[in-house]
C-alpha cells in the first residue's frame, strides 16, 4: 500500500501505530490477569490464564507438525471455542490467520484454498446436512494441495486430527516461533462476496491495534465492559467481539452459538452484557423484545450497528428502551469500523449519520475524476489511515482499488460534513432512470421504516421506457400476510420520496440473503423463490 513517511510518522505520533503484535495480546494480558474471566460459552468459562495455556498447547501442536512463521491457518468453524483458540494460536506462532465463514460451501471454499494454500485447515465434521471436512477434502484434491495438519471439530473424519483439549499438556521440547512483526500481514480475510468471488484482504497487527484503540476511545470502553458475540467467530466482527477486543480491554465476553433473539435477551440480562456490535437485524430484534417488556432487571446499554441499512427510526426506538445505539461505517479493509459516535453526540446526529471519522482516519467524497467534492456533496467515498489494510492477495485487484496516494476506494457512495459521514449507497447500487440517477439505499431505508417490513433490498430492474426502474425485494415480519404493494407504495409516497423512486416490481421472499456481517448479497436476489410477486403501475414524475 502506498504510504508516505510523513503519514506513517503521524500515525506513530498519534499513538495509533506501535510495535505491539497481535500475537502477544492474550499472552501479555494473561500475565497480568491470570485468574480473570476472559469469556464464557455455553456452560464453560475460561480465564485469561487458562486460555493462554490452551493457546500455547494448540500452537505447539501445530509447530510440531512443521507449521511456522508465515504459514496460513484456515479456520472454517461454527461458533465454538476451537474457532477462537486456533486463530489466536496462529497469531502466537507468527502464522497467518485465515478465518472463513461456515456458510461458504465448495464453490467459495475452493477459491479461498486455491488463493491461500493453507498449511492447516480446521472444519466441522458435520454442519446440519453438510459435511464440511469432506467439502474441504474435495477442494484440496481439486487444487492438488496437501496441508500439514487438518483438524475436525465435533466429530471424526478420516485423515483429520482433533484439536487438543483445554487441559491437554503441550508437546514437550517444542519452541514456539515469535509472532509476526507489527507491520506484517497477520490476517487474511476473504470479503465480502456481495457481488463476486471473495477477495483476500491483508491486515497487519498495527492496523488491527489501531482499530482497537480507536474503538475503545470512541466507545469510552474499559475493563468493565461486557461484550456479547453472536456473529460468526470465523469472521472479523465475531472474532474481534469474542476474544480480541475483550482481551485488549482486559474485559470479558459472552459467546453465543448463533443469533437467537430470545436467548440473547436472557444472556444479556444474566451476564450483565453492556455492548454488542453487528447487523441491524440484531438490534431490531432486541428493541422489539424490550418494547414488549423483556429484560426487566438488565438490558443492553450500547449497540454499534453496521453492515446494512439502518433506519433512523430504529436509533430512536432503541433509545426509548434504554439502548444507546450508534450507526457506524466500516469494513474488513479498515479492520472494522472507521466512523462512530460518542455518548455525548445528539441522538438526531446518531440517527441520521453513520458516525464521525475516527482518529487518524481520512474519508473524502470525490467526483467521477476522483477530485474532492465540497462538504456535503454526495460522491464516491475514499479512505486512508492507520486502520487500512495492506491490500488484497491479488495485486491486480489491489491496484484497481488503491491509488498512488494510498486512497482506498471501497465502492461506496456518501457525503462528509464536519467529520461526519453518511453512506448513501454503493457505486453499483444506482438506478439510472432515463438519466436520472439515485441511490437504492435511500429507498431501502424508507421501506424499512414501515412496521410490516423486516428486511428490504432494492435494485435496478429493466424498464422499456426509462431503461431502468426500481425493484424491491422484501421479507415481512412474522404474522404479516402479503396483501399487495399498495400500502407500501402509499407509505413511500407519504414520506415524500420522488415518485421515480417508487418500486415498480415487488418480490416478497422468506429472507434476504446477507453476508456474515449483514451486507446484502444482491447478486443472489434473482435466484430467490418469491412468496409473492407484483408489478405495480408505472408512475410518472
Amino acid at each position: 500500500m502506498p504510504l508516505t513517511a510523513s503519514r506513517a510518522q503521524t500515525y506513530v505520533e498519534q499513538g495509533l501505530w506501535t510495535d505491539e503484535r497481535i500475537g502477544d495480546l492474550v499472552t501479555n494480558q494473561a500475565a497480568k490477569y491470570p485468574d480473570r474471566e476472559l469469556f464464557s460459552f455455553g456452560g464453560q468459562r475460561l480465564t485469561y490464564g487458562q486460555f493462554a495455556a490452551w493457546t500455547e498447547s494448540v500452537a505447539a501442536t501445530m509447530v510440531a507438525a512443521g507449521v511456522g512463521q508465515g504459514d496460513r491457518i484456515l479456520v472454517q468453524l461454527p461458533n465454538c471455542l476451537e474457532a477462537l483458540v486456533l486463530q489466536v494460536a496462529a497469531f502466537r506462532i507468527g502464522a497467518v490467520n485465515v478465518p472463513v465463514v461456515p456458510i461458504y460451501r465448495e464453490h467459495e471454499t475452493a477459491q479461498i484454498i486455491a488463493d491461500s494454500r493453507p498449511s492447516v485447515v480446521a472444519a466441522a465434521a458435520t454442519l446440519g446436512s453438510r459435511t464440511p471436512t469432506a467439502e474441504i477434502d474435495g477442494a484440496l484434491a481439486e487444487h492438488n494441495h496437501t496441508p500439514r495438519l487438518k483438524f475436525a471439530i465435533d466429530g471424526n473424519h478420516d485423515g483429520w486430527a482433533t484439536v487438543p483439549g483445554v487441559d491437554a499438556p503441550p508437546p514437550t521440547n517444542v519452541p514456539l516461533p515469535e509472532p509476526l512483526a507489527a507491520d506484517q500481514p497477520a490476517l487474511i480475510l476473504y470479503t465480502s462476496g456481495t457481488t463476486s468471488a471473495p477477495k483476500g484482504a491483508l491486515l497487519s497487527s498495527r492496523a488491527l491495534i489501531a482499530h482497537l484503540r480507536n474503538f475503545a476511545d470512541v466507545g469510552e470502553l474499559d475493563e468493565s465492559t461486557v461484550l456479547a458475540a453472536a456473529t460468526p467467530l470465523s469472521h472479523l466482527g465475531g472474532f474481534i467481539a469474542g476474544v480480541i477486543f475483550p482481551a485488549y480491554l482486559g474485559a470479558r465476553s459472552v459467546i453465543m452459538p448463533g443469533w437467537n433473539a430470545d436467548a440473547a435477551v436472557e444472556v444479556i440480562e444474566r451476564e450483565g452484557v453492556t455492548l454488542m456490535m453487528g447487523a441491524t437485524l440484531f438490534l431490531q430484534d432486541l428493541v422489539d423484545r424490550y418494547q414488549r417488556g423483556a429484560g426487566p432487571t438488565h438490558r443492553l446499554t450500547d449497540y454499534m450497528a453496521a453492515g446494512a441499512t439502518i433506519p433512523p427510526s430504529l436509533i430512536h426506538d432503541a433509545q426509548a428502551v434504554g439502548i444507546q445505539a450508534t450507526r457506524c461505517y466500516g469494513m474488513t479493509e479498515t479492520a472494522g469500523i472507521c466512523t462512530a459516535a460518542r455518548r455525548s453526540d445528539l441522538i438526531e446526529q446518531r440517527a441520521e449519520w453513520d458516525g464521525r471519522i475516527l482518529d487518524g482516519m481520512e474519508i473524502e467524497s470525490v467526483d467521477d475524476l476522483r477530485q474532492r467534492l465540497p462538504a456535503g456533496q454526495i460522491g464516491e467515498l475514499r479512505i486512508r489511515g492507520p486502520q487500512l489494510f495492506d491490500g488484497y492477495t491479488d495485486k491486480v485487484v489491489t491496484a484497481a482499488q488503491i491509488d498512488s496516494d494510498g486512497w482506498f476506494y471501497p465502492g461506496d457512495v456518501g457525503q462528509v460534513i464536519d467529520g461526519w459521514v453518511r453512506m448513501t449507497g454503493r457505486s453499483k447500487d444506482i438506478v439510472n432512470r432515463g438519466g436520472e440517477k439515485f441511490s437504492t439505499q435511500d429507498i431501502e431505508s424508507a421501506l424499512l421504516s414501515h412496521p410490516d417490513i423486516a428486511q428490504a433490498a432494492v435494485t435496478a430492474v429493466p424498464d422499456d421506457r426509462f431503461g431502468e426502474a426500481v425493484g424491491a425485494w422484501i421479507s415481512l415480519h412474522d404474522g404479516i400476510e402479503w396483501d399487495g404493494a399498495q400500502k407500501f407504495l402509499a407509505h413511500l409516497d407519504a414520506m415524500k420520496l420522488a415518485r421515480a423512486k417508487l418500486p415498480v416490481q415487488w418480490h416478497v421472499v422468506a429472507s434476504i440473503p446477507t453476508t456474515a456481517s449483514g451486507k446484502i448479497q444482491k447478486f443472489r436476489l434473482v435466484d430467490l423463490n418469491d412468496l409473492a410477486t407484483e408489478l405495480a403501475a408505472r408512475l410518472d414524475n
